[in-house]
């Protein structure tokens, strides 16, 4: 993963918010940020469950890099065993973003992001 370095933000810190969001949506199915984040996030959740439909030691062992299983004990269980027999019939658009209010503060965007 390559990212664009804008507003002071770095690769390291943007992959860190992603495995932090994947980990999160994994864990609790829904979460609320914004847009720019919400697509990039939904790609890492595909290619995540497409590898828990095929769940093999190196799956497992690739899925572990992208997640944040110290801060979340059961991101790796729900992945491998619910979400699995969950999807194991879709093919794909396992995300759904929903436009949401605009933030306070800012006048920021947000959506909501869940599975499906």
């Amino acid at each position: 993963m390559s990212f664009i370095q804008k507003n002071g933000k770095n690769s390291a810190w943007m992959k860190q918010v992603l495995r932090n969001i994947v980990s999160d949506i994994i864990l609790y199915e829904s979460l609320e940020t914004n847009m720019p984040i919400a697509r990039r996030a939904t790609k890492l959740i595909a290619k995540l469950i497409g590898w828990s439909k095929k769940d093999t030691l190196c799956y497992r062992r690739l899925a572990l890099k992208y997640l944040v299983n110290k801060k979340h004990q059961g991101v790796m269980e729900k992945l491998f065993s619910n979400l699995k027999d969950r999807y194991k019939d879709r093919n794909g658009g396992y995300t759904r973003i929903i436009k949401s209010k605009f933030r306070k503060g800012d006048n920021s965007s947000r959506v909501l992001l869940s599975l499906v």
